[in-house]
């Protein structure tokens, strides 16, 4: 349908290009849905009509939504393709039906570069909870921004190995978090925990190379995300699986 390729359109647009709040707008694009209705009056050609892009939006985002009016508005018009026959009037922000809250979006992406500012945004759009495995967690930037999550009440969950990589950081992960420390197994202990993923209210994650450490920052690493419901859940079970080996 038109209405769906447009607002993907408008995604793309946001997440390709320089935007203040990019992740934000992003979430509420992603979550929202395109209609167009028949506007009062007539374009500047003959027998042209106009109409009105409808951005139906998940009650929850209205208030949020409506911060970027104008900027989806603009967009909107770049994208909008004008025909002898119709032209657009308006962008509308509107309350999404709820029975249109049938088809969760699905998106996946890959980044080579600024890959700790993805991880970090990630962590400030949880609303729910954080559970992340990774081998090495050394970064504090990272863990300040948990902490400030964990202040808002967002159900925090780390497992690490335990590795002397991590002692600059372990004491204050455990003193914090709900922390899981994963032994050495194996022939003289070779074998570690050495996943780096990280779930976001089990919907969206994060999973790559990329450890959680100081020098990650200066390597050549990978980061893949997903927002993909299901994909998601895979991680979810690992992640339970790591947990409930390793609690005691």
């Amino acid at each position: 349908m038109y209405e769906d390729t447009f607002l993907k359109t408008m995604i793309d647009c946001i997440r390709y290009d320089e935007y203040a709040n990019k992740q934000e707008m992003l979430s509420i694009l992603r979550n929202s849905k395109i209609t167009f209705s028949s506007a009062s009056g007539f374009g500047s050609k003959s027998y042209q009509r106009l109409e009105n892009i409808d951005l139906r939006v998940p009650v929850p985002l209205l208030k949020e939504a409506k911060k970027y009016n104008e900027v989806f508005a603009n967009l909107a018009r770049q994208i909008y393709e004008e025909t002898d026959n119709m032209d657009m009037k308006s962008l509308l922000i509107k309350p999404k039906l709820v029975e249109l809250d049938v088809k969760p979006m699905k998106e996946h992406d890959v980044y080579f570069s600024e890959i700790k500012d993805t991880i970090i945004q990630g962590i400030r759009n949880a609303k729910y909870l954080i559970w992340a495995a990774v081998a090495w967690f050394t970064d504090k930037d990272i863990f300040q921004e948990l902490k400030i999550r964990k202040m808002h009440g967002i159900d925090i969950k780390i497992i690490i190995s335990d590795d002397q990589g991590n002692k600059s950081l372990i004491d204050d992960l455990v003193n914090n978090f709900e922390c899981i420390k994963v032994p050495r197994k194996g022939y003289w202990g070779n074998d570690i925990m050495h996943d780096k993923f990280c779930i976001i209210d089990l919907e969206y994650v994060m999973h790559g190379s990329y450890n959680w450490s100081k020098s990650a920052i200066t390597n050549e690493e990978t980061l893949a995300t997903a927002l993909d419901k299901e994909f998601v859940l895979k991680f979810a079970d690992e992640f339970m699986r790591l947990y409930r080996e390793n609690k005691s």
